[in-house]
């Protein structure tokens, strides 16, 4: 039975979904999996860089995506739904809810939730690299107030998050590479001692190879937020199929 899968793009950037689907298609192999993608509305902001456009960009696609059983991107169409933006986002709880309400048969995996629990189940020490500055105070509440408290995640694994100071949509421009990189080196790896760097947003998907050539002799890992939410909610899909 084929599997069908949403990318779901909660910002309007077209370009961002393209990157998306280029990354994807280059890593999984679609044989028995089918996966569309969703691009937010124009009334989406065009890029997610912090609190308030999460729950704009929210607003705007969640009708889309609960409400219009005739859409091609009504939630009950797919076997799972990948929310492709890091952040603790709100369509994550908004679209459980209805699934559980409905005792709908998908699994639905943000980026935040499936990178955090990797590196603690692996257990080793990990940071998060993010867009601007602004997302540093949001990504540090959401992993203390989410996974430290109550102890889901080893306290001592955690070090933190670093900014490269730029916008979501610059980072995949290769003159910004070098800068990232430099931050990466400076902050991640030296002052935090990160054993793995988790690459904090979207707009990284595609440079995980990249920069693990880049710090080959560090030894350090780099982790996909894309590829691992992808390969989780592929797991949860077929544990689901399993019981069937």
């Amino acid at each position: 039975m084929e599997t069908r899968i949403l990318v779901v793009n909660p910002n309007s950037s077209k370009s961002m979904t393209v990157s998306l689907r280029e990354t994807i298609e280059k890593t999984f192999s679609m044989e028995s999996c089918k996966i569309s993608y969703f691009t937010g509305p124009e009334t989406s902001p065009p890029q997610i860089d912090g609190q308030e456009t999460s729950i704009k960009s929210m607003e705007a696609c969640l009708p889309l995506l609960i409400d219009d059983q005739e859409s091609v991107y009504y939630f009950q169409k797919f076997n799972g739904i990948l929310i492709a933006c890091f952040s603790d986002h709100p369509l994550v709880a908004k679209i459980k809810d209805r699934a559980a309400k409905e005792k709908a048969d998908v699994s639905i995996v943000g980026l935040l939730d499936s990178s955090i629990n990797y590196c603690n189940l692996v257990g080793k020490k990990f940071s998060i690299i993010t867009s601007n500055k602004e997302w540093i105070p949001i990504l540090n509440n959401s992993v203390e107030s989410k996974f430290l408290t109550g102890n889901t995640v080893n306290k001592n694994l955690w070090k933190g998050t670093v900014s490269t100071d730029l916008q979501v949509l610059d980072l995949h421009s290769p003159e910004n590479f070098q800068q990232i990189a430099e931050i990466i080196h400076r902050e991640n790896i030296r002052k935090l001692d990160s054993d793995i760097v988790i690459l904090g947003c979207a707009g990284f998907s595609g440079l995980q190879n990249k920069l693990a050539k880049t710090f080959q002799r560090d030894g350090t890992l780099f982790l996909d937020t894309i590829e691992i939410g992808l390969q989780i909610l592929i797991t949860m899909i077929r544990f689901v199929n399993s019981q069937k």
